[in-house]
């Protein structure tokens, strides 16, 4: 399935065009993260709640659903539509360089990395979390554009300033609230998403490769062991070495038995 729904041959190609503007999977999904903050605002923040991942709902009520829906589930607001954005313009560039097959493949790695750790924690105990709305999404394909090309110049206001920096630099303002407000499992939650981008980006250009089990050395031939019974020649030697009175029952009954042989042979 897919294969056939992102074909190798058009992995670099665009889904579509639009006045002669190519349009790539970020595209689409950067809209429909948009058009979700309407959906929700329509629908209602209680009947949205069905499509939120938390550990009790997936796990006791069996909304087996929400680890793949709590990125359509996006309150209206500035900061929502600020990350469609970086989806929009940093995702074409990361879908582009590594194709859309890789592209795909670190977006459900980003959907799935939230939910799967907030179970963990839930079952070591520690504090409850919900899962909710397209920005971990978004800012994980940041820092996956900034890992990509790390002198990307960005203008942010009045500065220009390198990818790499202003990764860091809202990495590290979100580590120091964490930090602050003593929130290790949010910490714990940001390290996850960063680290899968960076880790993704790394790995599907070749900088990184992940440890393989050592492969088994070939068994060597054993070599064949001598037959335990000696042969004529192996007794006709003893012979001229020992003398006849160095032979056992067996090897004079082999040795009567060769010579019998021979005479009905003859």
């Amino acid at each position: 399935m897919f294969n056939s729904w992102f074909p190798e041959s058009q992995d670099r190609l665009p889904l579509m065009w639009w006045k002669q503007r190519p349009v790539y999977l970020a595209t689409i999904i950067a809209l429909i993260g948009v058009v979700s903050m309407v959906f929700t605002a329509l629908i209602g923040f209680k009947l949205m709640g069905d499509f939120i991942f938390t550990f009790d709902s997936a796990f006791r009520h069996l909304h087996l659903w929400t680890p793949l829906t709590y990125v359509f589930v996006n309150p209206p607001g500035i900061w929502t539509l600020v990350g469609c954005l970086l989806l929009w313009n940093f995702g074409e560039g990361v879908e582009v360089h590594l194709g859309r097959r890789a592209f795909v493949r670190l977006l459900l790695l980003l959907l799935l990395v939230a939910p799967l750790l907030v179970t963990l924690i839930a079952l070591a105990g520690g504090r409850v979390f919900a899962c909710v709305s397209i920005m971990p999404l978004t800012f994980g394909v940041f820092i996956a554009f900034a890992t990509l090309y790390p002198r990307a110049k960005l203008s942010v206001i009045i500065l220009t300033v390198d990818a790499w920096v202003l990764a860091a630099v809202f990495v590290g303002i979100n580590a120091l609230n964490c930090i602050g407000g003593r929130d290790w499992s949010s910490l714990l939650l940001l390290s996850a998403n960063v680290g899968t981008a960076y880790a993704f980006i790394r790995y599907e250009t070749g900088a990184l490769t992940l440890p393989s089990l050592p492969k088994r050395s070939p068994q060597t031939k054993k070599p064949a062991t001598k037959s335990s019974t000696p042969t004529v020649d192996d007794i006709l030697d003893k012979i001229s070495h020992q003398g006849m009175q160095s032979l056992t029952a067996e090897e004079r009954r082999i040795l009567d038995n060769a010579s019998d042989q021979m005479k009905r042979n003859r």
